[in-house]
Parts: structure tokens; C-alpha cells; sequence
């Protein structure tokens, strides 16, 4: 590590790029990285003739360089999966040895922080995908998951796939309002947990862009939301997150 503080590095979504996700865990690395937290769309067990292969290469590479991945899924992540897993004593469930999934409504404490999960999203484009393919229908988080989240008190870090409502986002589709509307059912829960628990710091995904915006709160609290961008953004998936300042810092993805 490049000080005796600690840090860790907080990834968007993969989509099950091979060669993307092992170049992000080797630019951990080369800093003395330990822990990882990946915002959803990891690319979880997808069904279909290669299914576990990328999971199982991403955890050989993270066994070999002593990293764990702590993964709140997305809506292309297979909550049937997911969801059957059981959850340990540090509030976490194991995938793989060293991929870890913290469930929507649940939290952990890494490198010090306590970290909140409520992740999942809506997907805009479930007329052209096939349920228990390529999405799935628990992929949304829901009001009660986001009541024990709020009731287990304050955290940190909370980490989402979606953005929460009131941080400026411009989408790639032109939806039907009844389906934009079904997506912000989403945003709107997570800011409502925003402003109930008021974490200093939100990272999100899902909208393949990088964007940093502050949501005020009563009085002179303020939650900062970094959105993370995809696989397709070497500059703009990952950050280094600082433990004892919260400082988030930008991480570039150099390819192998």
C-alpha cells in the first residue's frame, strides 16, 4: 500500500468482461489493495454454456493477489442466486472464496467503514430479454429490505446500483413513460434511504457514466453520490476511497 492507511477501491459494473475485470483487480494490487466493492452488474452467474467460467477466473486471480471482492448486485446480476445464498456472522454471503455478495439491506464493516447494501435496479429493457436468462424478477430492491438497512443505523458508505432520485442523470433510451416511470420507483427509494440515513458517501452504477453530485439534507448534512461508469471507461469505472477521510480518488484500469 502506498501509506499505512486504509484504503480500498470501488468498481462499477463489468458485465462479465474477462479482461477488463482482471486488469481492475491488478491495478488494486499494484497499491496494496486488500478489498474491493463492486456496484452490480458484475455479470453474476449468467445461465448458458460458459456459466461460472468468468466468476472462476476472477477468483483465482483475486486467491492469487490475497483480494476479496464484496459485490452488491445489479439487474444484470442472478438474484435467484443471489438471493438463496446464506449470510455469515460479518454480514456477507459467499459466491466464491474470495467473491462476496453483501445483500440488499445488509451491511458490513471493511477497512474499518461500515458499508450498506441496497442494490438491484429495474431493467428498461425486459421486453427484449428472457427471465432467469438475462434478468431476472427479484432484481428491484424493495421497501422493507430499505427499512432494515435504515434501522440497523448510520453507515459510512452505502452502496447501490441505481442512482439515487435528484442526482442529474441523461439516459440512452427513449422510454414509454410508463416504463420510466417503473424505473424511478427505484431512484426514489434510494433517496429516500439517502436522506433517512444520510451517509457522507453513496457509490452507484448503472448508467455507464461517471458523475459525482452532493444531495443536501435538513440542516448542513450532505451526502456525496459518485456514479461509477462501465467496463468501457478505464478512467471512470474504479476510485480509491481513503478510510479516514473518505477521500475518493480517480483509479485508472490499465490493460494488461
Amino acid at each position: 500500500m502506498t501509506d499505512e492507511v486504509s484504503q480500498l477501491v470501488v468498481a462499477g459494473d463489468w458485465h462479465g468482461s474477462v479482461g477488463f475485470s482482471l486488469d481492475a483487480v491488478r491495478a488494486a494490487s499494484k497499491i496494496g489493495i486488500r478489498h474491493m466493492i463492486h456496484v452490480g452488474d458484475l455479470g453474476l452467474d449468467w445461465p448458458g454454456p460458459k456459466r461460472g467460467r468468468f466468476e472462476a477466473r476472477l477468483n483465482r486471480l483475486l486467491v492469487e493477489k490475497d483480494m476479496r471482492l464484496i459485490v452488491s448486485g445489479g439487474n444484470h446480476d442472478n438474484w435467484d442466486t443471489i438471493m438463496k445464498l446464506p449470510v455469515g456472522a460479518d454480514g456477507l454471503a459467499v459466491w466464491r472464496s474470495n467473491i462476496l455478495i453483501l445483500p440488499r439491506g445488509g451491511r458490513t464493516v471493511i477497512e474499518g467503514l461500515t458499508v450498506g447494501g441496497l442494490g438491484g435496479a429495474y431493467s428498461v429493457d425486459q421486453r427484449w430479454r428472457t427471465e432467469e436468462k438475462d434478468w431476472w424478477s427479484d432484481e428491484e430492491p424493495k421497501q422493507e429490505e430499505a427499512d432494515k438497512l435504515v434501522a440497523g443505523g448510520p453507515v459510512d458508505v452505502l452502496v447501490t446500483h441505481d442512482v439515487p432520485w435528484g442526482v442529474p442523470m441523461k439516459g440512452d433510451f427513449d422510454l414509454p413513460r410508463e416504463v420510466e416511470e417503473r424505473a424511478n420507483e427505484t431512484r426514489l427509494l434510494l433517496r429516500t434511504v439517502v436522506d433517512r440515513l444520510q451517509p457522507p458517501l453513496v457509490f452507484s452504477g448503472h448508467w455507464h457514466q461517471r458523475r459525482i453530485a452532493e444531495l443536501m439534507h435538513a440542516g448542513s448534512g450532505k451526502t456525496t453520490v459518485h456514479v461509477l461508469a462501465d467496463e468501457n471507461s478505464r478512467a471512470g469505472n474504479a476510485v480509491l476511497l481513503r478510510a479516514d477521510t473518505l477521500k475518493v480518488e480517480p483509479l485508472i484500469v490499465l490493460g494488461s
